[in-house]
């Protein structure tokens, strides 16, 4: 498929796809004879694969390790009760990438909290002296 269709089924649009390709995300896709890029559904998926870890708010260089991952386990042939090293490495990130995100709910939740109090003061009648200067 070119790189229009490929921005379509993916849902982006086609700077996105050229700047994945740039970042060594998405790989260089072969060319026709005309010079057109061509891709195939494996990078179909590779491109949804990084929008949902974009997502999950993983960056960009954590989602290219997760690539490396993602195909180590997928490629694993191994006893399925033992889980590759992979696994446990995706298990870690995706800790991490959890741990930031509750300290971004905290801080969100305590920023509502100074902006309801902030609200209620200036509400009040009669009009108080700035909340913001107390």
């Amino acid at each position: 498929m070119r790189i229009g269709e490929l921005a379509a089924r993916a849902e982006v649009n086609i700077q996105t796809l050229r700047f994945y390709e740039r970042e060594g995300l998405l790989l260089r896709p072969v060319r026709t004879a005309s010079g057109y890029r061509s891709y195939a559904e494996r990078d179909l998926e590779r491109v949804r694969f990084i929008r949902l870890c974009q997502g999950l708010g993983f960056t960009l260089r954590e989602i290219d390790k997760l690539l490396v991952l993602h195909k180590s386990v997928t490629e694993y042939r191994g006893t399925p009760k033992k889980k590759p090293a992979a696994v446990r490495e995706i298990v870690l990130m995706a800790n991490e990438r959890l741990e930031l995100i509750d300290e971004k709910i905290r801080a969100l939740s305590l920023m509502r909290s100074e902006l309801t109090s902030l609200v209620t003061a200036l509400g009040e009648e009669p009009p108080v002296a700035c909340p913001v200067s107390r």
